[in-house]
């Protein structure tokens, strides 16, 4: 077998050939470009998925090695294109292998030793996920997240850089746009010219005029942008000679073609992560300024974590910066943003650690040090903080001094991190690497980035409808593998995030997330498509259940959380039998007046439902409801019956947990 270096040296060689620049564009056409009539379905996103084609990181890798050396903008003929196109994709896929293969020998190295040790944990294996884990942000959020994140820094990006990331959000926007455009056009066109004229790259190239053309910017606004994200002419990529080290690529997408021609191979990603990313490296370039940076840096994950959170709670239930104090002197410590919720408590750490380029390469102190200070020191803060919760002679106010109330009997607390950054494979590394302490109040951790809790508020806009998926997260956060949390997000707004206690461990493909990513873009980008899932945002539709929840998923009180909660991890059958059972004692009481019921038990959660439907005054109803699962709670020796009493029109009179053990 041949090393990764010479691999990485034949591509090297390879990616400086003759007009290879042209074998990129067709690889980015045919791997990065989703095609569709009328409106994007799933069935259009497949090819995203097929593992014949490249992802963005190889791609970029290309393109970083062509960088390498003057770039040659000869076409090929088109024997010597093909040649290309296939040689790149078989040396990194003899790459990739070869890496599997390292992961591989370690394993089973790991196994005859037998010392303990987690193999999944060591740098060969983490290198290779990290290298080929999938995108954690979309495009667009990228492009409209950089100027809120670099908003505190937009006076130095002026004055050093010449550039406001306002306008170069809408330059990206109007990039993505005319280049689409355009590539469509320049493939249609092949069809009129020779073959030995094909090629596609002048579909991924624009002039200042025509994108001014087709934008609302003007020419120098454009230019300016652009020449900041435009590769330097003499820069020649001279740090990345191994496949883990530094590429100028990510940094600056744009290529040159003349004296006002760009080119632009990755025309959504490549901008986008740049406008995100880029900006934090300059700064960091200027000494003076990068405490200044560092701190702008967190605070856009509070921020941001906090306003995405008051979308779904609303402002009066989501605090910042929020003081725990056994006395006006003494400070205990500090929760960056708390959401309080009846008794319910969202606890989220905010961190701006991302994931440095030694750990990349796989470095395994390094992989360590970077976990522990962008997750697990910030889990840790967490839980500290849920259990001060607790404590009631613990008291909490604002940076202001101004007090907050708290339930005085916190049944749940949800201790959450949030990261600024996409962290490679963050998913697989909090799974084996998170230490967690848990009770029967504070619940496991859950970790993500501001892209996922960015996809998570768009989704699930309501309090009990967030709370039911941080409560599935939670419950089977040791059981869930994949790439990272968008495929559990879609697959619990399609299926409910559920699993039967017999299985170990269950992994979602990539594509699962597909339904999402349609989702997100159709609210994003306003592309033609399906804004919501179908599952169980719209299964139930306009049923009774629907309506039952409708009129308690935004209610802060304890019993009807509960009964929201167990409402919300019952099966579609469960689901569909309550809709028929409310059909009938409506029906029932319609007829005669009298009150009616239905009970149904649930033994595997040790919980059970009971039904009213009657007349009666709120009292009598309330006494008759409580009553009958009293009743029932002891017989079926349950640790806790809900009870919902309703009008003949379906109008809830009452609801909530009206037995429990606890």
């Amino acid at each position: 077998m041949r090393s990764e270096q010479a691999i990485f040296n034949d591509l090297t060689t390879l990616c400086s050939s003759r007009g290879y620049i042209h074998a990129i564009a067709h690889i980015c056409f045919n791997d990065n470009i989703v095609k569709f009539k009328d409106e994007i379905r799933a069935e259009d996103m497949a090819q995203m998925f097929d593992k014949s084609r490249l992802i963005r990181t190889e791609i970029t890798t290309l393109i970083g090695l062509m960088m390498r050396a003057p770039i040659d903008f000869t076409l090929p003929p088109p024997e010597m294109l093909n040649g290309y196109i296939q040689q790149s994709k078989s040396l990194l896929k003899e790459l990739h292998q070869m890496m599997i293969d390292d992961c591989e020998d370690l394993i089973s190295q790991t196994a005859t030793d037998s010392d303990g040790s987690n193999p999944f944990l060591s740098g060969k294996c983490l290198r290779e996920m990290i290298f080929y884990s999938a995108e954690s942000a979309y495009t667009f959020q990228y492009r409209d997240l950089a100027p809120r994140k670099y908003s505190a820094d937009a006076d130095w990006l002026q004055r050093n850089k010449g550039i406001n990331l306002e306008v170069g959000r809408e330059i990206c926007r109007d990039i993505g746009r005319f280049l689409d455009k355009k590539i469509m056009e320049t493939f249609y066109n092949l069809k009129d010219k020779p073959v030995t004229e094909w090629t596609l790259l002048p579909g991924f190239s624009f002039t200042c005029d025509e994108l001014a053309a087709n934008s609302k910017q003007s020419v120098q606004s454009i230019r300016d942008f652009l020449e900041a994200f435009t590769l330097p002419k003499n820069e020649r990529n001279t740090t990345f000679t191994s496949l883990n080290a530094f590429n100028v690529a990510h940094a600056y997408p744009v290529i040159r073609m003349g004296s006002d021609t760009y080119l632009l191979l990755q025309h959504y990603y490549g901008i986008s992560e740049a406008l995100y990313e880029t900006p934090f490296y300059w700064m960091c370039e200027d000494e003076d300024y990068v405490p200044e940076a560092f701190h702008h840096r967190g605070g856009f994950t509070e921020t941001f974590s906090a306003e995405r959170l008051k979308h779904v709670f609303g402002p009066n239930r989501v605090f910042q910066n929020v003081e725990l104090i056994k006395s006006k002197k003494e400070v205990l410590s500090e929760i960056d943003v708390l959401v309080l919720f009846g008794d319910r408590a969202i606890v989220l750490e905010a961190k701006s650690k991302k994931l440095t380029l030694e750990a990349r390469k796989g470095n395994d102190l390094q992989l360590k040090d970077d976990f522990k200070k962008a997750v697990q020191d910030a889990i840790d803060q967490a839980v500290v903080c849920a259990e001060l919760l607790v404590d009631n002679t613990v008291k909490l106010q604002t940076k202001n001094g101004r007090p907050i109330s708290i339930s005085k009997n916190l049944r749940t607390i949800f201790p959450v991190s949030v990261i600024a950054d996409h962290y490679p494979s963050l998913a697989f590394q909090v799974l084996q690497s998170l230490t967690i302490r848990t009770n029967e109040q504070i619940v496991s951790p859950l970790v993500m980035d501001v892209f996922a809790l960015d996809a998570i508020t768009e989704m699930l806009v309501s309090p009990l409808r967030l709370l039911s998926y941080f409560n599935h997260r939670a419950q089977f956060a040791d059981k869930l593998l994949m790439s990272h949390e968008h495929m559990i997000l879609s697959y619990h707004l399609k299926c409910n995030l559920w699993l039967e206690k017999d299985i170990g461990l269950a992994t979602f493909p990539d594509d699962v997330a597909s339904d999402l990513d349609i989702a997100m873009a159709v609210r994003r980008e306003g592309i033609p498509g399906v804004a919501t899932p179908d599952g169980i945002l719209t299964r139930f539709e306009g049923t009774h259940f629907s309506k039952i929840i409708t009129q308690i998923e935004d209610k802060p009180v304890p019993a009807t959380i509960s009964l929201g909660l167990m409402l919300l991890e019952l099966s579609e059958d469960t689901v569909q039998k309550i809709n028929n059972y409310i059909d009938q004692v409506m029906s029932l009481t319609k007829k005669d007046g009298d009150l009616h019921n239905v009970v149904l038990s649930f033994p595997d959660a040790s919980s059970g439902l009971t039904i009213h439907c009657s007349n009666l005054s709120q009292n009598e109803a309330k006494n008759a409801l409580q009553n009958h699962c009293d009743k029932s709670g002891h017989e079926q020796n349950a640790n806790s019956w809900f009870g919902l009493a309703l009008r003949p029109d379906g109008s809830i009179l009452l609801a909530g947990e009206l037995r429990s053990k606890a």
